[in-house]
């Protein structure tokens, strides 16, 4: 007998169910129209089953974009909305970190709206797809991964290093888009969404090793600042500076921290470039 919907989801919720419950010590979060005087990188919730969290997210109006093993045991979901893909930015793929049996970790889309729209974002603009992955996760929790908001939107690491506009140019030519569905999509490609613009975001798969550099730093908890991105415009591709994604994805990064992943933002750029080879 083939198993009904309602038995399918009696099963997800049983799956759940049977994951350990996290006590948080955090704030949880709560939806509102005023911007607080931090902003919080990410929410956490309890942990849940791969395929629990994609039936939740699908049923909450999200589309799954791809699933991606960034370090063993700790698997990023990607998804998507009409409302993220409005911002015709990198906001519109949003990052979920399934890790373990420990809690799952969701990118704040106010957040990373607050950094990447300056001007054209209002606080409480996201309530709607804040609203719709609380219904998928549950009650959600703030992280100690906080940044004043007023720094957001002219944020860089340190003042002579770069911010939000300043993108590095990966390649360009008018086979672009082919190139990331070809082979190299099979290879080096997480997914793509086409945005209302025309513009084409990629996620970027990384070779393992290059995703160590979270070990080396203690960030594993965040691996959801994964996969890398690139956009592809008007027959040119790029990324945002990785010295800019990674210091505001990681907000207790320090001087010290940098200096241990100093290669990192190069490879970053191999790691994306190789796609449109």
């Amino acid at each position: 007998m083939r198993p009904t919907a309602g038995t399918k989801n009696k099963e997800k919720k049983e799956s759940a169910a049977a994951l350990p419950q996290k006590t948080f010590k955090t704030a949880k979060m709560e939806l509102s129209d005023q911007a607080p005087e931090k902003l919080s990188a990410y929410y956490a919730a309890n942990p849940q089953t791969i395929e629990a969290l994609k039936g939740r997210l699908k049923e909450n109006g999200f589309e799954i974009l791809g699933t991606n093993e960034i370090l063993k045991g700790k698997t990023v979901v990607t998804v998507t909305n009409d409302t993220l893909k409005k911002s015709n930015t990198f906001l519109a793929a949003l990052n979920l970190l399934v890790d373990g049996t420990d809690e799952i970790r969701v990118q704040n889309p106010s957040y990373f709206a607050a950094a990447y729209l300056g001007d054209a974002f209002h606080y409480g603009q996201y309530k709607d797809v804040l609203k719709a992955l609380q219904a998928a996760l549950g009650d959600m929790y703030l992280t100690a991964d906080m940044m004043d908001y007023a720094k957001l939107k002219t944020y860089s690491f340190m003042p002579d290093m770069a911010h939000f506009a300043d993108f590095v140019e990966v390649s360009e030519g008018d086979d672009l888009a082919d190139k990331v569905s070809g082979d190299n999509g099979k290879n080096y490609i997480a997914y793509t969404v086409k945005l209302p613009d025309g513009a084409l975001l990629v996620g970027h798969k990384m070779r393992t090793h290059s995703n160590k550099f979270l070990t080396k730093i203690g960030e594993t908890k965040n691996a959801q600042l994964l996969p890398y991105q690139s956009i592809i415009k008007d027959g040119k591709a790029y990324m945002m500076d990785p010295t800019y994604y990674l210091a505001l994805s990681l907000p207790l990064l320090t001087m010290e921290d940098f200096m241990k992943i100093a290669s990192t933002p190069d490879d970053i750029g191999l790691n994306v470039g190789r796609a449109y080879r």
